[in-house]
C-alpha cells in the first residue's frame, strides 16, 4: 500500500511552507530548536495532507497544545485550523465502572479454563501498545484502530521518503 500522488503533493507543499515559516525568520536558532521546528512542520504537513483521519486530528490537537508549535500550526493551517480541531467521534462505547468490573471478573474466570487464553492476552497486550503508538488510538475500537494504523504507517512511510528526497536535494 502506498501514498497517493495527491497526498505527496499536499504534504510537500505544506512541509515547505512550514519550513519557511519556522526556520527562515530566526537565524540564531539552536540545532535542537531547528530539529523541533522541522519535526513540527513535517507532522502538521502530514496531518494536513491526510485530512480526515483520526490520527491526523490527534496530531494537530497535540501540537496545538504545545506553546512553541501552536503558532506554527495556526499559521500553517489558516482557516482549516478549526476544522482540524473538531473532536472526532468514534464507536467506542462508554460503560459504567461497575459493569466493566463485573465483565472483567467473568472474563478472568473464563480465561483460566480456556485453552486460547494466551493468544487472547497477547492480542490484548499488542492492542494496548498499538493504542499508545497511533495518535488518537486510545479513543478507537479495535477495528477502527487497525484501519487507522495502516493509514498512519503509509503516511509515515511517505513522510520519510519525502524528507529523504529533500535531504538529497540539499546535499547537491
Amino acid at each position: 500500500m502506498q501514498a497517493t500522488m495527491a497526498f505527496k503533493k499536499a504534504f510537500l507543499h505544506k512541509m515547505l511552507e512550514g519550513l519557511q515559516l519556522s526556520l527562515l525568520p530566526s537565524a540564531n536558532m539552536s540545532l535542537v530548536e531547528r530539529k523541533e521546528a522541522v519535526m513540527a512542520s513535517s507532522n502538521v504537513a502530514m496531518a494536513y495532507a491526510r485530512n480526515g483521519a483520526n490520527w491526523s486530528r490527534a496530531i494537530i490537537a497535540n501540537l496545538s497544545r504545545e506553546g512553541k508549535s501552536k503558532s506554527l500550526v495556526r499559521s500553517l493551517l489558516g482557516k482549516d485550523f478549526e476544522r482540524f480541531n473538531k473532536p472526532c467521534y468514534t464507536s467506542k462505547k462508554l460503560t459504567s465502572k461497575k459493569i466493566l468490573k463485573r465483565s472483567y471478573q467473568a472474563r478472568r474466570t473464563m480465561r483460566k479454563s480456556s485453552p486460547g487464553s494466551l493468544g487472547r492476552s497477547l492480542v490484548k497486550t499488542r492492542t494496548r501498545v498499538l493504542r499508545r503508538v497511533v495518535p488518537g488510538g486510545d479513543s478507537l475500537d479495535e477495528l477502527s484502530l487497525l484501519g487507522e494504523t495502516v493509514d498512519y504507517i503509509v503516511s509515515l512511510k511517505a513522510q520519510v521518503n519525502l524528507m529523504q528526497s529533500i535531504a538529497v536535494l540539499n546535499h547537491r
